[in-house]
């Protein structure tokens, strides 16, 4: 098999801070996903009625972090190898995040998918940046509410900040309010990975297309492998809850209701259950 990114990849992502992934995740698991969604936010996608039930405030996120299908792709081999190629290597820990449910503006429920630019780490850090990363579970492109970024900001971040007088402790990272004419909205698939630098001013678009777009967030990354952090890992995973400072959102359930996802090998090296080996380079059952 040819590696999952190529130079080309790696050279994107350096000059634009993004590089898309393709055909990473197979579509029977990118189904399953839309479907616990979908139940989650008790929204049937033949009946677009039916796509605002949830609480405008979250403008999209939806507070579900432990369905199986949502493991199934956190512990997928491919989704594995494609993090281990970016980071040259294979001992890496993933996050537990949550999904993406973002229905097309409309008039009746204004306030929604309006679509934002912001940074969800401070720009100004002189710090390396991190990995970053959303699965796709429907198709992206200009006016369906997916992934945007302004890649000219990110390539002359400094200069940007300093003329735009961002460089004070006033300066709301998380609120940006961009409005930059060169936003671009990216193009991709069901079952793609976007991988962006924390460096990246992105954000969602304004949806403007007939159906939601639906998207999952998880990182995996080289681990802080303290017993601690190893123990929260597992306490989230058998506890079924979220991530403490992500707690109390509206509808959240807390703990997510049913038995905890199965696992596989990988999936337990993932989460911290079970140690790397010295040899292990892309253990996949």
């Amino acid at each position: 098999m040819p590696p999952w990114i190529q130079d080309c990849d790696r050279q994107h992502f350096e000059t634009q801070g993004y590089t898309v992934i393709r055909n990473v995740i197979p579509p029977s698991l990118v189904a399953s996903a839309v479907r616990d969604i979908t139940a989650f936010v008790g929204a049937d996608l033949a009946d677009s009625q039916t796509w605002y039930n949830g609480p405008q405030v979250l403008d999209g996120v939806v507070p579900m972090h432990h369905a199986q299908s949502l493991w199934d792709i956190r512990q997928h081999p491919n989704l594995y190898e494609v993090f281990s190629e970016f980071h040259g290597h294979g001992q890496l820990r993933m996050d537990i995040n949550r999904c993406m449910f973002r229905p097309p503006v409309h008039p009746l429920h204004p306030g929604r998918s309006l679509g934002d630019i912001h940074w969800d780490a401070d720009p100004r850090a002189k710090v390396e940046p991190t990995l970053q990363t959303v699965v796709l579970l429907s198709p992206i492109g200009r006016g369906r509410g997916g992934f945007q970024c302004i890649p000219e900001i990110y390539r002359n971040l400094d200069t940007w900040l300093e003329q735009n007088g961002e460089t004070g402790n006033d300066f709301d990272f998380r609120h940006a309010a961009l409005n930059h004419p060169k936003t671009l909205e990216v193009e991709a698939n069901a079952g793609d990975i976007i991988m962006w630098s924390t460096k990246l001013p992105h954000g969602s678009a304004v949806n403007l297309s007939n159906q939601p777009r639906m998207a999952m967030f998880v990182t995996l990354q080289p681990p802080d492998d303290s017993s601690e952090t190893r123990e929260q890992m597992k306490y989230l995973w058998l506890s079924k809850r979220a991530p403490e400072c992500w707690r109390g959102l509206p509808s959240q359930l807390d703990p997510e209701p049913g038995p905890p996802a199965e696992l596989t090998k990988l999936g337990q090296k993932l989460l911290g259950i079970l140690p790397w080996s010295s040899a292990s380079t892309f253990p996949t059952n």
